[in-house]
């Protein structure tokens, strides 16, 4: 099995990346495996922001040196105590935020090693993501349709695979970016410019079928045109639909996200719905070699990406039963497939 790279990207959570690092030197091959740590750069504090914002920046950049260090240190430590292959480190002297260092980190690794599996750092592996990601590389390579491997997938309380499907892994029409792979030529093949979106938009039909992979994509295509997230994701969504491509998904999850805990730039007031049960992910799992969409899957993908709301009684109700781990009562049933 010819072993990608892994890249893990980090910024301010220095505790954050221990445990990643930590988790990832767990792996079956990660003793034969590179790694790559990009650590992004300061952020510079300004006479315009006001003072609360200007203090939080240094106590971020405090963070920032801290977590560079500590990268730093693996570089040395990790490869003498058998953990990784080798271990680099590219620290950013200033701030070039998430999307741009993940395009660039990509695109440098990626034209050095052909292929690239790629973590941010609040991501715990399961000890067979290595196995998974590089047997999926090795397998869907040849597959033109085939852009990115994933390895996270929806809620697994919210989105149910079907209990009479054969297969550990499925074909989706949304790529994961929590936990991912892909491979040089098809990387290559990405437009990261917004230049398409003016004309994309006067299609409805075009925004219908891209909203297949859940109705929210073409308000973040917006929101990230106007520059008020920072998302190198939603534009590789879109690049998918636009190469009538698909991503391959787990049907359970080898990486537990822990970042939604207040310390990142996204939070969440159930992060229960990111955090997974790695310990249950497959260590062989079967994958399918025709690429096909199950109807059954793509409905509960579709379903759970619905912007339709439920009323207030039925939220709390389906709070209630994921606290208690059971399946949810009420699920939006909107189809793609009759």
């Amino acid at each position: 099995m010819k072993l990608a790279p892994i890249i893990v990207f980090a910024y301010d959570r220095p505790e954050h990346l221990k445990r990643t690092v930590e988790a990832l030197a767990n792996n079956v091959f990660a003793s034969e495996s590179e790694l790559y740590i990009y650590c992004d750069g300061p952020k510079l504090t300004s006479e315009r922001m006001n003072e609360l914002t200007n203090e939080r920046v240094k106590e971020s950049n405090v963070r920032v040196e801290q977590t560079q260090s500590l990268a730093k240190q693996y570089a040395i430590d990790a490869p003498k105590e058998g953990k990784f292959k080798a271990v680099h480190v590219v620290c950013a002297k200033a701030n070039k935020g998430l999307a741009n260092s993940i395009i660039g980190g990509v695109s440098e690794v990626i034209a050095k090693h052909g292929r690239v599996i790629v973590l941010e750092d609040d991501l715990l592996t399961s000890p067979y993501f290595l196995k998974y990601m590089n047997t999926a590389l090795d397998k869907y390579e040849s597959y033109p349709s085939v852009f990115t491997i994933s390895a996270n997938r929806p809620p697994v309380n919210k989105m149910q695979i079907p209990a009479d499907y054969e297969y550990d892994v499925f074909v989706s029409l949304r790529p994961f970016s929590t936990g991912w792979a892909t491979w040089k030529e098809k990387w290559e093949k990405i437009d990261w410019s917004l230049d398409y979106l003016d004309e994309f938009l006067k299609h409805p039909q075009q925004i219908k079928s891209f909203h297949h992979g859940g109705d929210d994509l073409t308000k973040m295509l917006l929101l990230q045109r106007n520059h008020r997230i920072d998302s190198w994701a939603i534009r590789y969504s879109f690049q998918l639909f636009y190469h009538h491509a698909v991503a391959i998904l787990p049907c359970v999850p080898y990486v537990d996200n822990i970042g939604f805990d207040g310390t990142g730039t996204h939070s969440w007031d159930d992060e229960t719905d990111f955090r997974n049960d790695v310990a249950a992910a497959p260590e062989n799992p079967r994958m399918p070699d025709v690429i096909y969409e199950d109807e059954r899957i793509i409905n509960a993908f579709y379903s759970y990406y619905s912007s339709r709301k439920r009323p207030l009684w039925k939220r709390v109700i389906n709070t209630i039963y994921r606290k208690l781990g059971k399946p949810i009562p009420f699920v939006i049933k909107k189809k793609l497939y009759e």
